[in-house]
């Protein structure tokens, strides 16, 4: 069975003095955050400890797609642009705001905020210059391709426009 199953972060602002490993930060820039499992079409803002707990998108043995196009479809549908392919994780540092959606308007380019030039340097600036308000929560996801070969993977690393053909790696 081709498959592909997500995974991801939420980050809720605590406005608190701690991090969400508990370590100190500055008062009012404190987090908690929840990692696991994701099922983009239940429970958005919801990770669960067990793979099992979420649902796959799952290949149909009937699709009229290749199975690398179909990948990169799903990938593309649910995660928008990719920052880094590593065999069978696609991964995006793209970060919805509850209620948004990782899909929903395109995120700011790299180095939208002066001087960064890089999607974490923008948000570790973008928040050294205002704080989220408390109760704002932010998703972060990568999919896991399983099920597919190594040529499909590398032929969608292709044609999602990222990484060496011949591996499948950005």
């Amino acid at each position: 069975m081709r498959a592909v199953y997500y995974s991801a972060s939420v980050t809720t602002q605590t406005g608190g003095d701690t991090t969400a490993d508990g370590e100190p930060c500055e008062p009012g820039r404190g987090y908690t955050e929840q990692s696991g499992h994701w099922s983009p079409d239940r429970d958005y803002w919801t990770v669960h400890p067990s793979r099992a707990d979420v649902d796959p998108d799952t290949y149909p043995d009937d699709s009229p797609l290749p199975p690398a196009r179909w990948l990169a479809d799903q990938i593309t549908e649910r995660l928008g642009n990719l920052d880094h392919i590593d065999g069978h994780t696609f991964t995006s540092a793209r970060t919805a705001i509850e209620p948004g959606r990782l899909t929903g308007p395109a995120a700011d380019k790299p180095g939208a905020v002066a001087g960064t030039h890089t999607f974490l340097g923008d948000a570790f600036a973008a928040q050294r210059l205002r704080t989220a308000p408390v109760g704002i929560r932010t998703l972060t996801a990568a999919a896991h391709a399983y099920g597919f070969t190594a040529a499909e993977l590398a032929e969608t690393a292709t044609l999602l426009g990222r990484g060496d053909p011949a591996t499948g790696r950005s």
